[in-house]
């Protein structure tokens, strides 16, 4: 990838991810105590920041570009023949950038002695780490392509050398600066957050596909040794080749970057949203997906090969491709265990949501696998059915290829869909609170019927259309089954799931706290104070009213939240209920909760 498009790549989601946590941010305003001091005011403070950004951009870039023809003339030692548009391209952003940015990092600076407030804005601490950014990924692309000279896979680059260099000092001095600074509001201390889960996704992504192509590139070098077989080209033979240098390159720099991240910045860093989105969503969920595509390559090989699926190749070509999904399969399985292993040992309160959150999303990627299973299924069989006379004529074993795929997802899917629903369900059984009514269920329920749903819509739409036009043109034939095949497939699969979630939603709906029926008004804007995000107290308060309630942070050094199993939450609903306002506050009283109400 050139350097100017990873650059662009990355001011593009730094800034995406600003401008989406400043939306949160300014959302959830209302429930934190906020300055009231506004320091020289929003306009001004943005005016400043991004010309500041934007010219020390051009500043950096320019000095990049004059050390990197610097570093190009003294190593290649050819003055005559090198071009002088890089020198001149970077003294052109450096004369023109550096003074704009001193002037206006100087004011900035001014502004800063005078109005301390200004340290703490959200506009600043985002300029601060969009140069972190920016400067860190110049790093890691120079220290990549340093690393691929210096292991003998490409030509020495200037522009590598110096975007190490350089980039390497503006981050170091705008790192100091920001730990000096510190965070003293959650919008800055989020800020901080996007940095450090970016960096480090970035890192283990970099670090993953390291390891994967390195281990490829050793099982290819045992296959090739163990069947004498050119698996590769013949210039490409040896442990040694270029594609291992490669993947070593990328994975040390990936693995130093993540290590930075998340082994040491991120490591205190507990009491996040944003690092639970990390673990479970991209981690943890990201490896197990790696980990199954691996999985089933390997399967639907060697189910193929025992099916003797016709066109298949020989037994050493077939399993060609056995070492890219066996290393796809141990990264896979090596990121996952570890983050799972990382969650284990951080559980609490704040990981209930997200543990939940995962449960589900791994139970509908098992019924999407084994849902597909069960349409493919369908479909060979109609097609069984259809074909049989081209069958029979040409000797063809239409059945063997798809039954191996169905196997597969079968073999994939289903412990996945079983074992975690089963997980899912015994929570509910097992009375765990709020689980009926927790919003990962409720999503997955109503997209499960949501999906299943519009699919037999369609399918039996399609099945209508094609019969009734067959049917007026007087032309049902095998053909008219053959357009049809596909939509039935379709309604069937439909029709053998929606029955059972449709009777779990059902079986929800009954057991679920029906909040009018003893209560007698409709629901409320309900927030709770709470102390440390004691979830087991929102999620009964939740169960008791049907309905979700906010919850507020309390900060104050004296406060303090009643024990959860000590409170009647029916009898809380019941005053919730009762009181005259629109909106509700519950605040901590003694053991149990003050309610007041307001308009």
């Amino acid at each position: 990838m050139p350097i100017q498009a990873l650059i662009t790549m990355l001011v593009f989601f730094a800034v995406v991810a600003g401008i989406v946590y400043a939306i949160y941010a300014g959302l959830s305003m209302r429930n934190h105590r906020r300055r009231i001091d506004p320091g020289i005011g929003t306009v001004k403070r943005l005016y400043f920041y991004v010309v500041a950004f934007v010219t020390l951009m051009m500043a950096v870039n320019g000095v990049i570009l004059v050390a990197a023809d610097l570093f190009e003339r003294v190593v290649d030692s050819d003055v005559v023949s090198s071009s002088t548009t890089g020198i001149a391209w970077g003294l052109a952003l450096f004369i023109v950038g550096a003074p704009l940015w001193a002037f206006h990092w100087r004011a900035i600076r001014r502004y800063v002695a005078e109005v301390p407030v200004e340290k703490l804005s959200f506009i600043r601490k985002l300029y601060l780490y969009l140069v972190l950014s920016v400067c860190g990924g110049l790093v890691a692309v120079g220290l990549t392509r340093v690393l691929f000279w210096a292991f003998g896979t490409t030509g020495f680059s200037g522009f590598a050398w110096a975007s190490v260099v350089i980039a390497a000092i503006v981050w170091m001095l705008h790192w100091i600066l920001e730990r000096k600074e510190g965070q003293d509001s959650p919008e800055t201390l989020g800020v901080r957050r996007i940095y450090l889960y970016l960096g480090s996704l970035v890192g283990v992504s970099m670090l993953a596909f390291g390891v994967a192509r390195i281990v490829h590139v050793i099982l290819v070098e045992g296959y090739m040794a163990a069947f004498s077989v050119p698996v590769m080209l013949p210039s490409e033979t040896g442990l040694w080749r270029h594609t291992l240098r490669d993947a070593l390159a990328v994975g040390v720099v990936g693995g130093g970057m993540w290590a930075f991240h998340w082994l040491r910045i991120a490591v205190s860093d507990r009491d996040s949203s944003l690092r639970l989105v990390y673990l479970y969503v991209y981690t943890i969920l990201g490896g197990a997906i790696t980990a199954l595509v691996g999985a089933g390559i390997i399967v639907n090989r060697g189910l193929e090969w025992l099916l003797r699926v016709p066109n298949a190749d020989p037994a050493v070509a077939h399993f060609e491709i056995l070492p890219s999904a066996i290393a796809t399969l141990t990264v896979g399985v090596t990121i996952w265990a570890y983050h799972w292993w990382e969650v284990r040992s951080e559980d609490g309160a704040r990981t209930t949501g997200s543990r939940r959150a995962y449960i589900y999303l791994v139970t509908a990627l098992g019924l999407g696998t084994v849902t597909f299973a069960s349409f493919t299924l369908v479909n060979t069989a109609l097609a069984l059915l259809t074909e049989r006379t081209r069958i029979l004529v040409s000797g063809e074993d239409l059945w063997k290829e798809p039954i191996a795929l169905v196997l597969t997802l079968a073999a994939i899917g289903a412990p996945l869909l079983v074992y975690y629903w089963r997980d899912a369900q015994s929570r509910v059984t097992e009375g765990v609170l709020g689980e009926r009514t927790s919003l990962s269920r409720r999503t997955f329920l109503f997209t499960a019927l949501g999906a299943g749903v519009l699919a037999a819509v369609g399918s039996v739409s399609g099945t209508l259309f094609v019969f009734l036009r067959d049917l007026l043109d007087a032309s049902l034939s095998i053909e008219t089954v053959r357009d049809i095949r596909p939509a039935i497939g379709v309604a069937v699969t439909s029709g053998a799931f929606l029955p059972y979630f449709w009777s779990i939603y059902r079986t929800d709906r009954d057991a679920a706290p029906v909040f009018a029926a003893h209560t007698g008004s409709e629901p409320k804007q309900v927030s709770v104070l709470t102390v440390g995000g004691v979830d087991e107290i929102v999620l009964g308060l939740e169960a008791a009213l049907g309905y979700e309630i906010t919850e507020l942070s309390w900060a104050d050094p004296d406060a303090s939240t009643p024990h959860p199993a000590e409170l009647d939450y029916e009898d809380l609903a019941r005053q919730v209920a009762g009181t005259q306002g629109a909106s509700v506050l519950l605040v901590p009283d003694g053991d149990g909760f003050r309610v007041l109400s307001h308009d």
